[in-house]
């Protein structure tokens, strides 16, 4: 274990004690900002920094509108289709032993250790949901996890992350978009502008920021325009789950550009996501132990009908390599004797930089020659590792054109299939050796290589060029996702073009035409580029990091000559300001920045570069938080909290409030916590009213406010009753006066069915004709009451929901007497994924309650018609 100790203890002189507490922000709360939160937290207990936070409290706004924890990218409500591309047991976003790092480690559960920990009953499962349940339960550790899987984990990690900080840091969530940074008053503050609401001030800024969208370039913008003009399809770079996949119809040929895991993802969605089976083919099912990967592990497709033909090249013409069998088991891998901090130094120039292609790219290909057993060294004349980056470089000047096509696929299976056999079947040794030694490299280049040490110009193509490589050897899909590619070739859904692809739009013919290195030629209606949109700053859709280098005067960094499109940071993750020199107190960690793309969590017990950079940065923040600075006024700080606490809603409801209710939720049993994880994934803001501690509150229900019953009364737009009836039905009178209430609550069993009968009782209902939800109404005078959300089980409410205009998007039936009440009611179900369907009048909840007409029966706005029509002529 590495020797760890606590930060520098200051003297009297450095701190002002003070009550009002030190604010850092942070833009982003993916699992990169939450990896830092973690590691503020483990170094905010040792001792001499918690004394000193003691005396200068720290408070963490994170700003993202996306899921905490999870982010933008990882999605709790993806197609299980979409895969993780390493097994489960490589998977940690916690530190261990062997991360080099001054901060104490906190130990925790791999994502195979976590998906146990849930099937054992030992951890509690950050979701109701039937499916998603059954996939943890399924997981073992070496299945790839569903990538939806993967952000329960995070979403579970944030929870654990907010329940065990100290009580001198505190967090608040904020559901929302930051739009622009500018200075602030004073040198040490930041004024961090937002979209719906009054700017934040921060003395500490950290912009963590994930994966964002580009807008497209001009040739891109060119063959979006050009597919307009002609009728046809363009699909340009995007996430797989945000490709708009039915535009391509069955049986069309889509020209698809680019074999990386965005291909993978797309060929999923496009197969299995519309029907079509994959199978064991017969040989493999009859192939013995000795049979090599490729045989044992074949597949056979049953096509649905309803897939595109794809027509499938790039600039390499062959997939990501597949992952390793058993990638961490030892290989005799030994110390690095080329990619040294001593060669480094040695190669700098007269300033201290480096070229990456003439001064560090020939001591990786030196590297690999003598790690790797059977490595090749370079040719001469040849560009270093050219023969792993492009293994089918040849083709197109070795092949005759009568024979292309062929050709063409007999290189690209017959790779694949090496690959397979390679990495999977038999001995593995130096495919294992390659993989663990490009992950060695890759962190010795993260901490050896910051933008700042290389030269820019033309050839400055790190980190870009090198990260292409690594994640083409070391980041590729699941080995049987490959095994689907050649069954998906077989069955003639999937044909090769080939390495060197180039496509053109052909305004005679009104088509996109490709062509590969061999001379294979096809013409098509429809185009995918199958990659992820390249970062860069000045075309970014993020607004916050578009200004950061357009802002003319109030720009704050600049771009990187040595990662062109990125932001520049230093060695310690500071924004270079436009002269130069490093902004204080401001710090930029992503894939948009000048550092090198490293993942947000990683293999298990590899020191792993992740957790020693967001260890080495909270140290930072936390020592320049409790370094002495003046503070903001105290009136400026209460005036932003009361600016973003939310407008409480006035009896009558009077105008439709013109953003997203605010949810709040009075009572987080199964169905309020469904409800709450629901909401907080689809971007609303959440307040709990409950009786759990706020360290057990936050833990179950990771971003939502834990507050009491008059603050939830007062912040909330609408508040959903997910209590037990009896227990809503003695609620104080005046307690909800003014609000918007959904009654989800049933009559279950006799306590429920006495305090009924004490409130029909107590109203002189005495034939029974009131529905629950009037009688609760009358107990809550002044509350506008919506019946909803009663008919719906918890374990369905974080399944069901669905974007509209989808035919299977389940109907929520409501009841209100006050239209407008309904109309919020109804714009918050929308938002969850539900189809609203307005029955009249409050009375008519009546039908809603269990064992009347409409409690059960029915799914789709067109069922609850159906049902409706049947019940009238029924009456």
């Amino acid at each position: 274990m590495n020797s760890r100790h606590s930060a520098q203890t200051a003297t009297g002189a450095d701190v002002a004690p003070r009550d009002v507490p030190t604010r850092l922000v942070m833009v982003g709360g993916g699992p990169r900002a939450i990896g830092v939160l973690e590691r503020i937290g483990a170094n905010a207990g040792v001792p001499g920094t918690a004394e000193r936070l003691a005396e200068t409290p720290l408070h963490v706004d994170i700003v993202d509108p996306h899921m905490p924890g999870a982010g933008r990218i990882w999605r709790a409500e993806e197609s299980p289709l979409l895969l993780m591309n390493s097994r489960a047991a490589d998977v940690s976003i916690f530190t261990d032993e062997t991360v080099e790092a001054e901060g104490p480690v906190v130990a925790g559960p791999s994502l195979a250790e976590w998906a146990d920990g849930i099937r054992r009953g030992t951890i509690a499962a950050p979701t109701a949901g039937t499916t998603r349940l059954a996939e943890i339960h399924a997981l073992g550790p070496t299945d790839f996890a569903s990538r939806r899987v993967q952000a329960l984990y995070l979403e579970w990690f944030f929870g654990q992350v907010l329940a065990a900080l100290p009580s001198t840091v505190s967090v608040t969530v904020h559901r929302t978009t930051a739009t622009a940074v500018r200075a602030g008053d004073g040198p040490a503050t930041w004024n961090v502008e937002l979209e719906d609401r009054a700017p934040l001030g921060a003395d500490l800024l950290l912009l963590a920021a994930g994966h964002t969208d580009s807008r497209p370039n001009a040739a891109r913008h060119e063959l979006a325009a050009f597919a307009r003009r002609h009728g046809g399809t363009y699909l340009g770079p995007s996430q797989a789950s945000d490709a708009q996949v039915e535009l391509l119809g069955a049986g069309q040929d889509v020209i698809v550009r680019g074999m990386g895991l965005a291909f993978v993802d797309l060929m999923a969605l496009l197969t299995e996501g519309r029907g079509g089976r994959f199978v064991p083919a017969a040989e493999a099912e009859s192939a013995g132990e000795d049979a090599g990967a490729e045989l044992r592990g074949r597949l056979d497709y049953l096509p649905s009908g309803e897939e595109p033909r794809l027509w499938v090249g790039s600039r390499r013409g062959v997939p990501y390599h597949s992952k390793v069998r058993d990638e961490g088991a030892p290989t005799g891998l030994g110390e690095l004797v080329h990619v040294t901090p001593a060669n480094l130094r040695a190669r700098e120039d007269e300033h201290g930089l480096l070229d990456f292609r003439a001064d560090v790219l020939p001591l990786i290909a030196a590297e690999i020659a003598h790690q790797v057993p059977g490595a090749p060294l370079p040719q001469e004349g040849e560009e270093p590792l050219a023969w792993l980056d492009e293994p089918l470089s040849d083709l197109g000047a070795t092949t005759l054109p009568e024979v292309a096509e062929q050709a063409t696929r007999d290189a690209v299976v017959g790779h694949i299939e090496a690959d397979l056999r390679d990495r999977v079947g038999g001995e593995v040794t130096a495919a294992r050796t390659l993989f663990q030694l490009l992950l060695q490299l890759h962190g010795v280049l993260v901490d050896q290589l910051p933008a700042t040490r290389l030269r820019g110009g033309a050839r400055g193509d790190y980190p870009r060029w090198w990260h292409s490589l690594f994640s083409f050897v070391d980041s590729g899909p699941p080995p049987h996702r490959l095994q689907q590619l050649l069954a998906l070739e077989r069955a003639g859904i999937i044909r090769f073009l080939g390495p060197g692809l180039r496509v053109t739009a052909d305004e005679a013919s009104g088509r996109f035409r490709a062509r590969g290195a061999t001379g294979i030629e096809i013409a098509a209606d429809a185009l995918v580029d199958a990659f992820l949109p390249e970062p860069s700053l000045q075309e970014s859709t993020n607004p916050l990091l578009r200004d950061l280098v357009t802002g003319g005067d109030a720009a704050l960094g600049r771009e990187s000559a040595a990662s062109p499109g990125a932001l520049d940071t230093d060695a310690r993750h500071r924004v270079i300001g436009p002269d130069g020199t490093a902004r204080e107190r401001l710090w930029a960690v992503g894939p948009w920045t000048s550092e090198l793309p490293i993942a947000a969590f990683a293999r298990p017990n590899t020191n792993a570069p992740c957790h020693r950079r967001n260890d080495a940065l909270a140290r930072e923040l936390l020592e320049t938080a409790l370094r002495g600075h003046a503070p903001r006024p105290d009136a400026e700080r209460h005036a932003e909290e009361r600016a973003d606490d939310g407008i409480p809603v006035l009896a009558p409801v009077a105008v439709r409030a013109p953003r997203t209710p605010r949810l709040g939720v009075l009572g987080p049993g199964k169905i309020g916590s469904a409800l709450t994880r629901t909401a907080l994934r689809r971007g609303l803001e959440v307040a709990v009213t409950g009786r759990s501690a706020p360290p057990a509150l936050a833990a179950k229900l990771p971003g939502a406010r834990h507050v009491g019953l008059p603050d939830l009364a007062a912040t909330s737009d609408v508040i959903a009753l997910t209590l037990p009836l009896h227990v809503a039905l003695t609620l104080e009178p005046g307690a909800l006066h003014g609000a918007v209430v959904v009654d989800a609550t049933n009559p279950w069993g006799e306590v429920d069915a006495a305090a009924v009968e004490a409130a029909r009782a107590e109203l002189g209902d005495h034939a029974g004709e009131l529905s629950t939800s009037e009688l609760l109404a009358a107990r809550l005078p002044g509350a506008h009451v919506v019946k909803t959300l009663n008919h719906i089980g918890y374990h369905d409410v974080e399944e069901h929901g669905r974007d509209h205009g989808d035919p299977s998007r389940r109907a929520i039936a409501l009841a209100a007497d006050d239209d407008r009440a309904a109309e919020l009611v109804t714009t918050l179900l929308h938002r969850l994924g539900y189809e609203p369907v307005h029955l009249g009048a409050l009375a008519a909840g009546r039908d809603l309650e269990p064992g009347e007409a409409l409690f059960s029966g029915w799914s789709t706005s067109a069922e609850l018609d159906l049902r409706r029509a049947e019940h009238i002529r029924a009456a």
